[in-house]
């Protein structure tokens, strides 16, 4: 075979391969990132990168997977009652630190991973209500059909909604109070433990309008109780298009 075909070759199987682990990237999804040897008891945990910053995977001694609200005011109950230590994980745990660890094998993790219903969507005032294990994919695709969009979002769309707003996820803006996903939640509600006078659980709806304690539970790194539900504001897609178009004149005004 001649040089030049050789060298033909070679470009082709390196753009092939180049393809192939590109498309690789684009379609898989993180493994489960907790793991037990026994049904949902004895666990392990780690992050959507399989490692954590010291290389560690956290123990737990149980993990429940909620389907609706009732479900996580049933274990954060059960958790306070037996003063068990618990912590929230999400669909693919995406964040590098270890807030996910329940501190010792004898935790329990309440998953969101079931968690995933899209509840309400209201085109006239502009709002989407979520469940909190509802992913950014599930969230802009039920959106769009009611001809709404968020202004701003992080990158991956594998993120779930609790997880964005314990962590201040955000994209990049420079309109109104920046890209904080969590500047356009309207209203969310959060279990937290509670006295054996009130069942050792409690539901709160906070929302920026009733309680002052709302910002702290909408960006709490998941150390305040386990967000049920959570209800955003949107803006309608027209809205961006423009914004869009505004943004390209600009720059291009500023290249001429």
């Amino acid at each position: 075979m001649k040089s030049g075909m050789k060298t033909q070759l070679w470009i082709i199987m390196f753009f092939l391969l180049f393809f192939f682990l590109g498309f690789y990237v684009a379609v898989s999804t993180p493994e489960d990132p907790i793991k037990c040897s026994s049904q949902n008891t004895n666990c392990t945990i780690t992050n959507s990168y399989a490692t954590f910053p010291d290389r560690s995977i956290c123990e737990a001694e149980e993990v429940f997977y909620p389907t609706q609200e009732e479900d996580v005011l049933r274990v954060v109950a059960a958790a306070t009652r037996n003063g068990k230590k618990m912590k929230v994980a999400t669909r693919f745990s995406h964040s590098v630190p270890k807030w996910v660890c329940p501190e010792g094998n004898n935790g329990w993790l309440i998953s969101t991973k079931d968690l995933n219903r899209v509840l309400e969507i209201d085109a006239e005032k502009r709002t989407v209500r979520v469940q909190s294990g509802v992913t950014l994919k599930q969230l802009v695709e039920e959106a769009a059909t009611a001809g709404l969009a968020l202004q701003y979002t992080p990158y991956w769309l594998g993120l779930t909604v609790g997880g964005i707003l314990g962590t201040g996820a955000h994209g990049s803006s420079l309109w109104g109070k920046g890209s904080a996903v969590h500047e356009q939640v309207v209203e969310l509600r959060i279990v937290t433990p509670a006295s054996p006078q009130h069942g050792y659980a409690q539901v709160h709806t906070l929302s920026h309008e009733q309680d002052q304690h709302f910002n702290a539970a909408k960006l709490s790194l998941g150390l305040l109780g386990v967000i049920s539900e959570v209800c955003i504001s949107a803006c309608t897609l027209t809205s961006i298009i423009l914004l869009t178009q505004f943004y390209k004149i600009g720059v291009k005004e500023l290249h001429t």
